[in-house]
């Protein structure tokens, strides 16, 4: 009796872990909210066109990471399907952009020296 009450138990508490789907879906929830908030370009009226500054763009690139932690994490619990693979590649090529737009904005935020040479 004590066996079958231990195996039950195992079971139970096993049984009650997070799948793998729904790890996938916490990551297009965090992929979702980064796109709808910091990834969002704004209008600037002088200039008339959209306009985001490396801030933004840095804090879009790490709502974009935790995505891909959680893609990385479905897939260690056992997702494979192909919508899945195709999501979490999209999302690292989306990372790696967002990177160089970092990266290239940073570079024009930068003042001039003269000589190039900073102070």
């Amino acid at each position: 009796m004590p066996r079958l009450c231990f195996g039950l138990w195992l079971v139970l508490v096993l049984g009650c872990g997070e799948s793998a789907r729904e790890v996938y879906t916490q990551g297009m929830k965090a992929e979702g909210d980064a796109e709808r908030g910091p990834c969002k370009l704004v209008f600037d009226q002088q200039l008339g066109q959209n306009v985001i500054s490396a801030d933004q763009i840095q804090s879009c690139l790490k709502g974009q990471e935790e995505a891909i932690a959680l893609y990385d994490r479905a897939s260690a619990l056992g997702l494979k399907d192909l919508d899945f693979e195709r999501t979490r590649e999209q999302a690292r090529e989306r990372a790696k952009r967002l990177q160089s737009m970092l990266t290239t904005l940073r570079e024009l935020e930068q003042p001039e020296y003269p000589g190039g040479k900073s102070p």
